[in-house]
């Protein structure tokens, strides 16, 4: 959900700072000089968060409120570069066997953990087991299905025997969710100990969380700044006035924002096409939507590009399952039938399906992100058109996360992120094994193609076998794959930092303080 809940990712985020001032005072190292006293240069970088984080347990809790803060605290073995190419990170280098099932790690020397204890071998088997262990619930367990053993073979190499060859392997273990915790570790809500480029100082619950610059980062060059404080300000007015007081240095903003805050003083509006998208999720084991037909019914009902027009501005682009930024992977939406609208046709797939005056229904949003409300919105009108009557329910984050993991909604608004490789977008969230897959999909047949397109090396081979998934899940339809947005940013003048589509962590790393 970029959620942006698992999703996103994958999809979208949230985390910050604040105080009973609301935040936005000078540090005490960044307070006014007395006369005679040269300026001390500001050290702090302080983000806008839309939401609290709900947990710091990397394997464990799915909200991007919460990895956009533990990404920072936790390190993987590979990461995303600014090319969105799979680079060393605490690996330094791999290798694969010819059959590809034999996959060696070769660890950075002299790593440590924010604790003093030096990262090794056994920290990797180990938070690969807790990954792998069912009791575990952990979210990345189906990225690495394909694991048969983890040797620790001596300190800085770590060797994965796999079932069957896996094409996605090392871009998996990109993921912040298969981040690196201490041999050991057991209640990760309680400690944050990684190897990442900060720790984590203090969290004051409703205000801020506070990361503080690791000194012996394995990256010598990296990060760029002493601390970040995430200040969390849920209201996009209350965001706006403290950006344009210069009260914080970096937020999220809507398109909306974007054009009032173009041409202010002191800001700058920078945007990025993401590899994010907004969906319907329908829950295909809820009636009426067990029903192909409904749920047919309800694609060819809502216009896809209404609300590109009116939640995005036009700032956004038809999805299918994988985000059109991905070009290697997504299928045009033009080839997707259902993405014609018809509301006749989806009145009589009602009928066929028994419920020709429509019926009473209730789709689930998260209160404090507007587009998702929005979208809820656009979406509860287009279904009136065909009797269908929508209640919205706006909750709160945390109720958000716990709905979405209960598998127990009806219709949910929410947004994903596709990752770097089709496995993600495709079998993470769709397969009935799928460790994302809340929305109790099983299709065998597109089990088994998304299956044999993970062990398939050969990259043409995986793209058709991608592509009449991707063809399938669009007309089974437990989610509806809605637009794929630009995501903007407002930035102090004084602040170096570049978003790119490889993620907000890989920006905040390399933000510098001008």
């Amino acid at each position: 959900m970029k959620k942006r809940v698992l999703a996103g990712f994958f999809l979208s985020l949230s985390l910050m700072l604040s105080a009973c001032s609301g935040g936005g005072t000078a540090p005490a190292d960044q307070a006014k000089p007395k006369d005679g006293q040269a300026a001390a240069a500001k050290t702090e970088l302080i983000v806008a968060a839309e939401q609290e984080p709900v947990g710091y347990d990397p394997h464990k809790v799915p909200a991007a409120s919460s990895v956009r803060v533990y990404a920072l605290i936790y390190d993987s073995l590979t990461k995303l570069d600014e090319n969105m190419e799979i680079v060393p990170n605490l690996a330094e280098k791999w290798e694969i066997a010819p059959d590809g099932k034999t996959i060696t790690m070769f660890l950075h020397a002299g790593v440590k953990f924010h604790n003093g204890k030096d990262m090794t071998a056994e920290d990797v088997k180990y938070s690969f087991e807790r990954i792998l262990n069912p009791d575990t619930g952990a979210i990345a367990k189906s990225y690495f299905s394909s694991v048969e053993s983890i040797e620790a073979k001596d300190a800085t190499t770590v060797v994965f025997k796999l079932k069957n060859a896996d094409a996605a392997f090392v871009a998996n273990t990109a993921s912040a969710y298969a981040s690196i915790v201490p041999a050991g570790s057991t209640d990760l809500t309680k400690e944050a100990i990684g190897t990442g480029p900060f720790k984590l100082e203090k969290a004051e619950s409703g205000q801020y969380v506070l990361l503080k610059k690791n000194a012996d980062y394995f990256n010598k060059d990296l990060p760029k700044v002493e601390t970040i404080k995430f200040q969390i300000m849920k209201d996009e007015a209350e965001r706006l006035a403290a950006m344009r007081s210069g009260k914080i240095d970096v937020s999220v903003i809507s398109a909306d924002s974007a054009k009032l805050l173009e041409g202010k003083p002191g800001v700058q509006v920078k945007n990025y096409q993401s590899l994010e998208y907004s969906y319907l999720g329908i829950n295909v084991n809820k009636k009426p939507f067990d029903n192909p037909k409904v749920r047919e019914a309800i694609s060819y009902a809502v216009d896809r590009n209404q609300i590109v027009q009116t939640v995005w501005k036009g700032e956004a682009s038809l999805t299918g399952p994988i985000a059109p930024a991905l070009t290697n992977w997504a299928v045009d939406t033009a080839s997707y039938p259902s993405y014609k609208t018809d509301v006749e046709k989806a009145k009589a797939l009602l009928a066929e399906a028994g419920f020709p005056n429509g019926f009473e229904t209730q789709i689930e949003t998260a209160a404090t992100y507007p587009d998702m409300v929005e979208t809820a919105q656009v979406i509860q009108q287009q279904l009136k058109a065909i009797g269908i009557n929508a209640k919205i329910n706006q909750l709160e984050w945390g109720n958000y996360i716990d709905t979405w993991k209960s598998k127990d909604m009806n219709l949910m608004v929410g947004r994903n992120t596709s990752g770097v490789d089709a496995d993600r977008s495709m079998r993470f969230f769709f397969a009935s094994t799928g460790s994302a897959n809340v929305w109790n999909y099983a299709n065998p047949a597109y089990d088994a193609l998304v299956e044999k397109a993970l062990s398939t090396v050969d990259q043409a081979e995986r793209k058709k076998l991608y592509e009449e998934a991707q063809m399938m899940l669009v007309q089974d339809a437990p989610n509806l794959f809605l637009a794929s947005p630009k995501n903007y940013y407002a930035v102090r003048d004084n602040i170096d930092f570049t978003p790119t589509a490889a993620g907000e962590v890989y920006s905040l790393i390399k933000t510098s303080i001008k």
